[in-house]
Protein backbone atom coordinates (compact mmCIF):
# COMPACT_ATOMS: atom_id res chain seq x y z
CA UNK A 1 0.00 0.00 0.00
CA UNK A 2 1.30 3.45 -0.91
CA UNK A 3 2.01 5.73 2.05
CA UNK A 4 -0.59 8.38 2.86
CA UNK A 5 2.05 11.09 2.64
CA UNK A 6 5.27 11.07 0.66
CA UNK A 7 7.78 12.58 3.07
CA UNK A 8 11.35 13.16 2.02
CA UNK A 9 13.92 11.69 4.41
CA UNK A 10 15.41 14.17 6.86
CA UNK A 11 18.97 13.02 6.12
CA UNK A 12 20.56 11.35 3.12
CA UNK A 13 24.01 10.25 2.01
CA UNK A 14 25.52 11.08 -1.37
CA UNK A 15 28.30 8.58 -2.15
CA UNK A 16 30.54 9.03 -5.20
CA UNK A 17 32.86 6.05 -5.59
CA UNK A 18 35.66 5.70 -8.12
CA UNK A 19 38.76 3.53 -8.51
CA UNK A 20 40.80 6.09 -6.53
CA UNK A 21 38.42 7.99 -4.25
CA UNK A 22 35.37 7.57 -2.05
CA UNK A 23 33.57 10.85 -1.41
CA UNK A 24 30.66 10.84 1.02
CA UNK A 25 28.45 13.79 1.96
CA UNK A 26 25.66 13.65 4.52
CA UNK A 27 23.02 16.36 4.24
CA UNK A 28 20.21 17.15 6.65
CA UNK A 29 17.00 18.84 5.54
CA UNK A 30 16.13 21.72 7.83
CA UNK A 31 14.96 25.07 6.42
CA UNK A 32 17.98 25.02 4.15
CA UNK A 33 20.08 21.93 3.44
CA UNK A 34 22.85 21.45 6.00
CA UNK A 35 26.00 19.42 5.37
CA UNK A 36 26.79 17.49 8.53
CA UNK A 37 29.55 15.25 7.14
CA UNK A 38 32.08 15.49 4.32
CA UNK A 39 34.44 12.53 3.97
CA UNK A 40 37.13 11.88 1.39
CA UNK A 41 39.15 8.65 1.49
CA UNK A 42 41.07 6.28 -0.72
CA UNK A 43 39.14 3.49 -2.41
CA UNK A 44 40.47 0.06 -1.33
CA UNK A 45 42.77 -0.99 -4.19
CA UNK A 46 41.33 -4.51 -4.15
CA UNK A 47 37.81 -3.19 -4.85
CA UNK A 48 38.50 -2.22 -8.46
CA UNK A 49 40.16 -3.94 -11.39
CA UNK A 50 41.05 -1.13 -13.76
CA UNK A 51 37.97 1.07 -14.05
CA UNK A 52 35.47 -1.57 -12.98
CA UNK A 53 34.18 -2.42 -9.52
CA UNK A 54 34.87 -6.16 -9.07
CA UNK A 55 34.92 -6.68 -5.30
CA UNK A 56 31.83 -5.12 -3.69
CA UNK A 57 32.70 -6.65 -0.30
CA UNK A 58 35.95 -4.66 -0.17
CA UNK A 59 34.03 -1.47 -0.92
CA UNK A 60 31.37 -2.39 1.65
CA UNK A 61 34.03 -2.89 4.32
CA UNK A 62 35.44 0.59 3.60
CA UNK A 63 31.96 2.12 3.78
CA UNK A 64 31.23 0.34 7.08
CA UNK A 65 34.48 1.68 8.54
CA UNK A 66 33.67 5.21 7.36
CA UNK A 67 30.15 5.08 8.82
CA UNK A 68 31.39 3.73 12.16
CA UNK A 69 34.35 6.09 12.44
CA UNK A 70 32.19 9.15 11.81
CA UNK A 71 29.21 7.78 13.76
CA UNK A 72 26.87 8.13 10.81
CA UNK A 73 23.44 6.58 11.43
CA UNK A 74 21.79 7.68 8.16
CA UNK A 75 20.89 4.74 5.90
CA UNK A 76 19.27 6.46 2.88
CA UNK A 77 21.95 6.63 0.19
CA UNK A 78 22.30 7.54 -3.49
CA UNK A 79 25.27 6.47 -5.55
CA UNK A 80 26.67 7.66 -8.87
CA UNK A 81 27.60 6.21 -12.24
CA UNK A 82 30.26 8.08 -14.23
CA UNK A 83 29.57 8.96 -17.84
CA UNK A 84 32.05 6.35 -19.05
CA UNK A 85 29.70 3.65 -17.73
CA UNK A 86 26.73 4.70 -19.88
CA UNK A 87 25.80 5.34 -23.50
CA UNK A 88 23.58 8.34 -24.18
CA UNK A 89 21.70 9.70 -27.17
CA UNK A 90 19.47 12.70 -27.79
CA UNK A 91 16.28 11.98 -29.74
CA UNK A 92 13.43 14.17 -30.99
CA UNK A 93 9.88 12.86 -31.35
CA UNK A 94 6.47 14.39 -32.16
CA UNK A 95 4.60 15.40 -29.03
CA UNK A 96 1.81 13.03 -28.03
CA UNK A 97 -0.13 11.95 -24.93
CA UNK A 98 2.20 10.89 -22.13
CA UNK A 99 1.42 7.15 -22.25
CA UNK A 100 2.06 7.01 -25.98
CA UNK A 101 5.13 9.20 -25.58
CA UNK A 102 6.64 6.84 -23.02
CA UNK A 103 6.10 3.88 -25.33
CA UNK A 104 7.64 5.77 -28.26
CA UNK A 105 10.68 6.82 -26.19
CA UNK A 106 11.25 3.28 -24.93
CA UNK A 107 10.89 1.94 -28.48
CA UNK A 108 13.46 4.46 -29.73
CA UNK A 109 15.71 3.68 -26.77
CA UNK A 110 15.71 -0.03 -27.51
CA UNK A 111 16.27 0.66 -31.20
CA UNK A 112 19.05 3.24 -30.72
CA UNK A 113 21.00 1.87 -27.76
CA UNK A 114 22.39 -1.58 -27.03
CA UNK A 115 20.14 -3.59 -24.78
CA UNK A 116 21.72 -7.03 -25.25
CA UNK A 117 19.70 -9.87 -23.80
CA UNK A 118 18.49 -8.21 -20.67
CA UNK A 119 22.01 -7.32 -19.55
CA UNK A 120 21.47 -3.57 -19.86
CA UNK A 121 19.32 -1.02 -18.08
CA UNK A 122 17.53 1.48 -20.31
CA UNK A 123 16.31 4.84 -19.04
CA UNK A 124 15.29 8.22 -20.38
CA UNK A 125 14.58 11.82 -19.37
CA UNK A 126 12.32 14.29 -21.18
CA UNK A 127 14.39 17.44 -21.68
CA UNK A 128 11.96 19.86 -23.30
CA UNK A 129 8.86 20.37 -25.41
CA UNK A 130 9.32 22.86 -28.24
CA UNK A 131 7.90 24.03 -31.57
CA UNK A 132 9.95 23.03 -34.59
CA UNK A 133 11.11 25.86 -36.85
CA UNK A 134 10.85 23.55 -39.88
CA UNK A 135 7.25 22.36 -39.77
CA UNK A 136 5.91 24.35 -36.76
CA UNK A 137 4.93 21.06 -35.14
CA UNK A 138 5.28 20.49 -31.39
CA UNK A 139 8.21 18.20 -30.64
CA UNK A 140 9.72 16.51 -27.61
CA UNK A 141 13.47 16.19 -26.99
CA UNK A 142 14.54 13.32 -24.75
CA UNK A 143 17.85 12.02 -23.44
CA UNK A 144 18.04 8.22 -23.56
CA UNK A 145 20.55 6.19 -21.56
CA UNK A 146 21.82 2.59 -21.55
CA UNK A 147 24.02 1.08 -18.83
CA UNK A 148 25.22 -2.45 -18.14
CA UNK A 149 23.45 -4.12 -15.24
CA UNK A 150 26.48 -5.81 -13.69
CA UNK A 151 28.47 -2.74 -12.48
CA UNK A 152 25.24 -1.12 -11.28
CA UNK A 153 24.31 -4.28 -9.41
CA UNK A 154 27.74 -4.56 -7.79
CA UNK A 155 27.51 -0.97 -6.54
CA UNK A 156 24.08 -1.61 -5.07
CA UNK A 157 25.37 -4.85 -3.54
CA UNK A 158 28.20 -2.97 -1.81
CA UNK A 159 25.75 -0.42 -0.38
CA UNK A 160 23.41 -3.12 0.90
CA UNK A 161 26.29 -5.09 2.44
CA UNK A 162 27.34 -1.89 4.24
CA UNK A 163 23.87 -1.69 5.80
CA UNK A 164 22.72 1.21 3.62
CA UNK A 165 19.41 1.65 1.84
CA UNK A 166 20.21 2.73 -1.74
CA UNK A 167 17.21 4.49 -3.29
CA UNK A 168 18.76 5.46 -6.64
CA UNK A 169 21.84 5.58 -8.82
CA UNK A 170 22.39 8.88 -10.59
CA UNK A 171 24.68 10.05 -13.38
CA UNK A 172 27.77 11.80 -12.02
CA UNK A 173 27.49 14.90 -14.26
CA UNK A 174 23.76 15.26 -13.57
CA UNK A 175 24.33 15.04 -9.80
CA UNK A 176 27.19 17.55 -10.02
CA UNK A 177 25.00 19.96 -11.98
CA UNK A 178 22.26 19.66 -9.34
CA UNK A 179 24.69 21.13 -6.82
CA UNK A 180 26.42 23.58 -9.16
CA UNK A 181 23.37 25.36 -10.56
CA UNK A 182 22.68 26.84 -7.13
CA UNK A 183 25.91 28.82 -7.47
CA UNK A 184 25.55 32.64 -7.65
CA UNK A 185 28.19 32.73 -10.39
CA UNK A 186 26.04 30.51 -12.61
CA UNK A 187 22.85 32.33 -11.68
CA UNK A 188 24.44 35.63 -12.72
CA UNK A 189 26.02 34.35 -15.94
CA UNK A 190 23.07 32.34 -17.18
CA UNK A 191 22.26 28.71 -17.77
CA UNK A 192 24.21 28.08 -21.00
CA UNK A 193 27.65 26.62 -20.30
CA UNK A 194 29.77 23.50 -20.41
CA UNK A 195 30.40 21.58 -17.20
CA UNK A 196 33.75 19.75 -17.05
CA UNK A 197 33.70 17.06 -14.35
CA UNK A 198 37.06 15.35 -13.80
CA UNK A 199 36.43 11.94 -12.23
CA UNK A 200 39.03 9.34 -11.29
CA UNK A 201 39.30 7.67 -14.69
CA UNK A 202 37.20 9.82 -17.02
CA UNK A 203 36.02 13.36 -17.58
CA UNK A 204 32.32 14.00 -18.15
CA UNK A 205 31.53 16.89 -20.50
CA UNK A 206 28.02 18.26 -20.11
CA UNK A 207 26.38 20.91 -22.27
CA UNK A 208 23.89 22.81 -20.11
CA UNK A 209 20.97 24.83 -21.46
CA UNK A 210 18.38 26.50 -19.23
CA UNK A 211 20.12 24.94 -16.22
CA UNK A 212 19.47 21.40 -17.46
CA UNK A 213 21.92 18.79 -18.78
CA UNK A 214 21.15 18.39 -22.48
CA UNK A 215 24.20 16.73 -24.02
CA UNK A 216 26.53 14.31 -22.20
CA UNK A 217 29.90 13.00 -23.35
CA UNK A 218 32.64 11.15 -21.50
CA UNK A 219 36.32 10.93 -22.44
CA UNK A 220 38.98 8.61 -20.93
CA UNK A 221 41.02 11.31 -19.19
CA UNK A 222 40.76 11.51 -15.41
CA UNK A 223 42.47 12.73 -12.28
CA UNK A 224 44.45 9.49 -12.01
CA UNK A 225 46.12 10.34 -15.31
CA UNK A 226 47.00 13.83 -14.10
CA UNK A 227 48.58 12.76 -10.82
CA UNK A 228 50.39 9.89 -12.56
CA UNK A 229 51.86 12.36 -15.05
CA UNK A 230 53.12 14.40 -12.09
CA UNK A 231 54.53 11.31 -10.36
CA UNK A 232 52.23 11.90 -7.40
CA UNK A 233 49.18 10.39 -5.74
CA UNK A 234 45.70 11.57 -4.86
CA UNK A 235 45.49 13.53 -1.63
CA UNK A 236 43.32 11.94 1.04
CA UNK A 237 42.20 12.86 4.52
CA UNK A 238 44.13 10.02 6.15
CA UNK A 239 44.11 10.35 9.93
CA UNK A 240 41.13 12.71 9.90
CA UNK A 241 39.44 10.84 12.75
CA UNK A 242 40.63 8.70 15.64
CA UNK A 243 39.04 5.54 17.03
CA UNK A 244 36.70 7.54 19.28
CA UNK A 245 35.32 9.55 16.39
CA UNK A 246 37.20 12.75 17.20
CA UNK A 247 38.45 14.57 14.18
CA UNK A 248 42.00 15.73 13.74
CA UNK A 249 40.86 19.32 14.16
CA UNK A 250 39.13 18.51 17.45
CA UNK A 251 42.14 16.63 18.76
CA UNK A 252 44.41 19.46 17.71
CA UNK A 253 42.24 21.99 19.49
CA UNK A 254 42.54 19.92 22.65
CA UNK A 255 46.33 19.78 22.35
CA UNK A 256 48.32 22.88 23.29
CA UNK A 257 50.93 22.45 20.59
CA UNK A 258 48.31 21.65 17.90
CA UNK A 259 50.48 18.73 16.73
CA UNK A 260 50.38 15.00 16.38
CA UNK A 261 53.05 12.58 17.48
CA UNK A 262 55.18 10.97 14.83
CA UNK A 263 54.46 7.24 14.66
CA UNK A 264 56.28 6.39 11.45
CA UNK A 265 53.09 6.27 9.36
CA UNK A 266 53.27 9.37 7.23
CA UNK A 267 50.29 10.83 5.47
CA UNK A 268 50.23 10.52 1.72
CA UNK A 269 50.67 13.86 0.01
CA UNK A 270 49.17 14.48 -3.40
CA UNK A 271 49.13 16.86 -6.31
CA UNK A 272 48.07 19.74 -4.09
CA UNK A 273 51.35 19.64 -2.16
CA UNK A 274 51.35 19.47 1.65
CA UNK A 275 48.47 17.52 3.13
CA UNK A 276 46.01 20.23 4.27
CA UNK A 277 44.10 17.77 6.44
CA UNK A 278 47.12 17.14 8.66
CA UNK A 279 46.66 18.28 12.26
CA UNK A 280 50.18 19.72 12.09
CA UNK A 281 48.83 22.75 10.26
CA UNK A 282 47.87 25.73 12.40
CA UNK A 283 44.12 26.23 12.73
CA UNK A 284 44.25 29.87 11.60
CA UNK A 285 46.53 29.19 8.66
CA UNK A 286 45.13 30.07 5.22
CA UNK A 287 45.37 27.85 2.17
CA UNK A 288 47.66 29.45 -0.35
CA UNK A 289 47.51 28.70 -4.06
CA UNK A 290 51.11 28.41 -5.07
CA UNK A 291 52.12 30.20 -8.27
CA UNK A 292 55.76 29.32 -8.21
CA UNK A 293 57.83 28.75 -11.32
CA UNK A 294 58.25 25.13 -10.23
CA UNK A 295 54.49 24.61 -10.13
CA UNK A 296 54.02 26.16 -13.54
CA UNK A 297 56.78 23.91 -14.86
CA UNK A 298 54.96 20.91 -13.45
CA UNK A 299 51.73 22.08 -15.08
CA UNK A 300 53.60 22.03 -18.38
CA UNK A 301 54.13 18.29 -17.85
CA UNK A 302 50.37 17.91 -18.11
CA UNK A 303 50.26 19.53 -21.56
CA UNK A 304 49.62 16.32 -23.56
CA UNK A 305 46.65 15.39 -21.36
CA UNK A 306 45.37 18.96 -21.18
CA UNK A 307 45.64 19.36 -24.95
CA UNK A 308 43.50 16.27 -25.47
CA UNK A 309 41.03 17.42 -22.81
CA UNK A 310 40.79 20.88 -24.40
CA UNK A 311 40.34 19.47 -27.92
CA UNK A 312 37.52 17.18 -26.81
CA UNK A 313 35.91 20.00 -24.83
CA UNK A 314 35.99 22.30 -27.87
CA UNK A 315 34.49 19.55 -30.04
CA UNK A 316 31.70 19.10 -27.50
CA UNK A 317 31.05 22.85 -27.40
CA UNK A 318 30.85 23.02 -31.20
CA UNK A 319 28.43 20.11 -31.28
CA UNK A 320 26.30 21.68 -28.55
CA UNK A 321 26.10 24.99 -30.39
CA UNK A 322 25.08 23.30 -33.63
CA UNK A 323 22.51 20.98 -32.08
CA UNK A 324 19.29 22.84 -32.85
CA UNK A 325 18.64 26.41 -33.93
CA UNK A 326 17.50 27.80 -30.60
CA UNK A 327 20.80 27.26 -28.82
CA UNK A 328 22.61 30.12 -27.15
CA UNK A 329 26.35 30.67 -27.33
CA UNK A 330 28.26 28.61 -24.77
CA UNK A 331 30.43 31.36 -23.38
CA UNK A 332 31.93 29.86 -20.20
CA UNK A 333 32.69 26.62 -18.41
CA UNK A 334 32.43 25.21 -14.89
CA UNK A 335 35.22 22.92 -13.70
CA UNK A 336 34.61 20.43 -10.92
CA UNK A 337 36.05 17.14 -9.75
CA UNK A 338 39.68 16.60 -8.74
CA UNK A 339 42.37 18.59 -10.52
CA UNK A 340 45.87 19.73 -9.47
CA UNK A 341 47.08 23.24 -8.67
CA UNK A 342 43.74 24.96 -8.30
CA UNK A 343 43.68 28.40 -9.89
CA UNK A 344 46.72 27.74 -12.09
CA UNK A 345 45.00 24.71 -13.62
CA UNK A 346 41.81 26.71 -14.14
CA UNK A 347 43.69 29.60 -15.71
CA UNK A 348 45.52 27.26 -18.06
CA UNK A 349 42.26 25.60 -19.13
CA UNK A 350 40.65 28.99 -19.70
CA UNK A 351 43.57 30.20 -21.83
CA UNK A 352 43.52 27.06 -23.96
CA UNK A 353 39.73 27.00 -24.40
CA UNK A 354 39.41 30.72 -25.04
CA UNK A 355 36.46 31.08 -22.63
CA UNK A 356 36.25 31.89 -18.92
CA UNK A 357 36.41 28.85 -16.64
CA UNK A 358 35.08 29.12 -13.11
CA UNK A 359 35.68 26.59 -10.31
CA UNK A 360 32.81 24.45 -9.12
CA UNK A 361 30.88 25.81 -6.17
CA UNK A 362 28.59 23.03 -4.90
CA UNK A 363 28.34 24.48 -1.38
CA UNK A 364 26.24 27.49 -2.40
CA UNK A 365 22.85 27.47 -0.77
CA UNK A 366 23.83 24.95 1.89
CA UNK A 367 25.02 25.45 5.44
CA UNK A 368 27.92 23.46 6.87
CA UNK A 369 28.28 22.38 10.48
CA UNK A 370 31.59 21.36 12.03
CA UNK A 371 32.72 18.49 9.82
CA UNK A 372 36.18 18.34 11.38
CA UNK A 373 37.73 19.99 8.32
CA UNK A 374 38.59 23.69 8.47
CA UNK A 375 36.17 25.96 6.65
CA UNK A 376 38.81 27.32 4.27
CA UNK A 377 39.87 23.79 3.33
CA UNK A 378 36.28 22.72 2.73
CA UNK A 379 35.88 25.64 0.35
CA UNK A 380 39.21 24.98 -1.37
CA UNK A 381 38.42 21.31 -2.08
CA UNK A 382 34.71 21.84 -2.68
CA UNK A 383 34.77 21.15 -6.47
CA UNK A 384 35.65 17.51 -5.81
CA UNK A 385 32.46 17.11 -3.77
CA UNK A 386 30.06 18.41 -6.46
CA UNK A 387 28.70 14.98 -7.33
CA UNK A 388 28.37 13.79 -3.73
CA UNK A 389 26.59 17.00 -2.70
CA UNK A 390 24.21 16.71 -5.65
CA UNK A 391 23.45 13.10 -4.78
CA UNK A 392 22.64 13.94 -1.15
CA UNK A 393 20.47 16.87 -2.26
CA UNK A 394 18.44 14.51 -4.41
CA UNK A 395 18.09 12.20 -1.42
CA UNK A 396 16.50 14.77 0.90
CA UNK A 397 14.22 16.03 -1.89
CA UNK A 398 13.37 12.57 -3.24
CA UNK A 399 9.64 13.17 -2.90
CA UNK A 400 9.78 16.97 -3.07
Amino acid sequence: MAPLFNIAPKRALGIHVGPAQIKLVEIERVREPVIVNMIWEETPPEAYVGNRLENPSALASALIRILQTHRIKTKIAIGAVDGSEVITRNIVLPNMPIKELRKAILFETEASLPSGTGDNVLDYSILRIFTSDDDKAEKVEALIVSAQKQPLGLMVEAFLEAGLRPIALDLTPVAALRAEKRSPAIMERGGEFIQITINDKCTDLTIVFDHEARILRSIPIGSVGFVDALGQKHLFDAGLADDEGKTAAQMAAEDEDLGIEEDGDKLEFGAFGEDPFSAEMTIGEEVEVQESVGELDELARLNPLMTELVDETLNTIRYGQSFGKDRSEISYGVLNGYYPYGENFIRSMSDKLGIPIIPGDPLSGVDIVDTGIREDLVKYFAPDFSCAVGLALRGIHQFG
